[in-house]
């Protein structure tokens, strides 16, 4: 072959490797890396959390307790042409089979476009995902776009009388054309102030809920403080009202005196329990190339000595040990039975606030007495998205959940800036109204008297 050819055959497989790769990734934010942005959302159960991601720092969390409602979560709208062939793929894992994706496809005037033969489905191609045993699994939705069509959009559902929790990350959308541009809607986010007639009718309590602020990935920064922990810190106790800060313990080895001094006045005040986020929160990729939270997957010896590791630092550096632990994500499998180990044997640990839903381990661990796992309520939190808190959302769950005693309400005080801190804020105010009881993770453990605490499964 002619070297001229050989260039050009080259070059030319090259662009359509480019336009390929172009065409996969097209969809906007399909890792839910920047949060819900270009997807639209309509209720509060579908929400991104990092303990949902397979990949990354965030994925999407489905949780539908509503027996009447099921979950709405649609993608940007992308332009297509009647004949081309999608494929939309992504990694899911599921508690039951109780939702779906779809592809949703629209005519130019906004109408959709549906399959008659698809009459179960709703007139659209979809894909149901499986209840499994806790692993992702990855999955393929394929179709042809139909007569008429102009656009297709991927939409998350849950079915109206289903309910359970599932995980969704890495949507890719293949064959639809590179240059393409996405037509993204507007997110319905209704503020407390703006609209609180919006808001939902509270059912009746029994009695007024525990609160548990965890707070994420305090760190040693320059030497000092983060202005955003010291914000928080300073408004809560201002407002008489407790709460946790879960730190990175690597980052002790090389603490400031000023650094640690102010983790220690906190400490010894009351106001705030500093707890075991992790030895430095970090992704890891095993053998087979997948990607594993820091306490996923790594055998008893490994986790055993991150743990050693971090209570020696906290012993020197803080003068205690940590008595709680709340594991980081960022990859797949935040925890396994290897680390319920880890926690039995810990003689200083006493509470696990556990970031998926009880399973066998964990209903072992909290039978033997020794530590008191608290779970959590994924409609019921503080970040609609990784770093956004949102009242609108927060209440709705909050109404959903009459029944439960506590609630585990995680954020990112270091994404809180403007009027991101101020929907923490009315969260804030709304639960004081509430007459709220704020508490730590190990004083909301020690007032149980050794009872396991409510799980979300149901019962005590």
């Amino acid at each position: 072959m002619p070297h001229f050819m050989r260039l050009f055959c080259s070059a030319f497989l090259f662009c359509a490797a480019v336009s390929a790769a172009v065409a996969a990734s097209i969809l906007p934010n399909g890792g839910f890396e920047e949060g819900l942005t270009g997807w639209v959302t309509r209720d509060a159960m579908s929400q991104v959390s990092p303990e949902a991601a397979h990949t990354g720092k965030g994925g999407l969390r489905v949780t539908d307790a509503d027996a009447q409602k099921g979950s709405d979560l649609t993608s940007a709208k992308l332009p297509v042409v009647a004949g081309q062939a999608l494929a939309l793929s992504f990694s899911a894992r599921a508690q039951g089979d109780f939702c779906g994706v779809y592809l949703w496809f629209h005519d130019a005037a906004g109408k959709p476009v549906k399959d008659e033969a698809k009459k179960y489905t709703g007139g659209m191609p979809s894909v149901g995902v499986k209840k499994g045993a806790g692993e992702w699994t990855p999955y393929t939705l394929k179709a042809i776009v139909p007569e008429g069509a102009a656009t297709v959009a991927v939409w998350v559902h849950s079915w109206g009388t289903a309910m359970g929790t599932a995980d969704f990350d890495d949507f890719e959308l293949a064959g639809v054309a590179g240059d393409a541009r996405p037509i993204i809607g507007v997110q319905p986010v209704v503020t407390a102030n703006a609209a609180a007639a919006t808001l939902p009718e509270l059912p009746a309590r029994k009695a007024p809920p525990v609160i548990i602020l965890k707070l994420d990935d305090l760190r040693q920064i320059d030497g000092k403080v983060h202005a955003s922990w010291i914000k928080i810190a300073d408004y809560l106790k201002n407002r008489n009202i407790k709460v946790s800060f879960g730190i990175i313990a690597q980052t002790l080895g090389e603490a400031t005196p000023a650094y640690t001094q102010w983790i220690k006045d906190r400490q010894a005040s009351g106001e705030i329990e500093f707890w075991f986020h992790g030895f430095d929160h970090a992704v890891w990729t095993n053998e087979a190339g997948k990607k594993l939270s820091e306490f996923g997957g790594r055998g008893f010896d490994e986790q055993w000595s991150r743990f050693e590791r971090s209570q020696k630092l906290a012993k020197e550096k803080l003068g205690f040990e940590f008595a709680t632990f709340g594991p980081g994500g960022g990859g797949a499998l935040h925890q396994d039975a290897d680390t319920a180990e880890v926690m039995a044997r810990d003689p200083a640990m006493k509470v696990w606030l556990y970031p998926s839903p009880i399973d066998a381990s964990g209903r072992k661990l909290a039978a033997g007495g020794k530590v008191t796992i608290l779970d959590r309520v994924w409609a019921v939190n503080l970040e609609a998205a990784v770093g956004n808190p949102n009242f609108q959302r927060f209440v709705e769950g909050y109404a959903k959940n009459p029944g439960r005693d506590y609630f585990v309400l995680q954020g990112h005080p270091t994404h809180w800036a403007g009027a991101r801190f101020d929907e923490f804020v009315k969260i804030i105010d709304f639960l004081v109204a509430q007459k709220a009881v704020f508490m730590t993770p190990s004083g909301y453990a020690a007032s149980l008297g050794g009872k396991p605490a409510q799980q979300e499964g149901g019962g005590k």
